[in-house]
């Protein structure tokens, strides 16, 4: 299987309206090293978009865009 690249950047929105602000770091330390792709769901957020397209791994290098 081929190694998946690094995500430049990843798109959460959440699927929760109430979610608190501070599941933002819960979810940027639960996707760090990890792969995702959309559709995954972490904490409150859905994973929308990632780029480069398909199943990407996060870095720290990773934008995490919260909408």
């Amino acid at each position: 299987m081929a190694e998946l690249p690094e995500a430049f950047e990843v798109v959460l929105r959440r699927f929760r309206p109430a979610a608190p602000p501070f599941h933002r770091h819960i979810a940027r330390a639960r996707l760090l090293g990890r792969d995702c792709r959309v559709g995954d769901r972490v904490v409150v957020y859905e994973v929308c978009e990632t780029r480069p397209d398909g199943p990407v791994v996060v870095t720290q290098a990773t934008v995490l865009r919260f909408e």
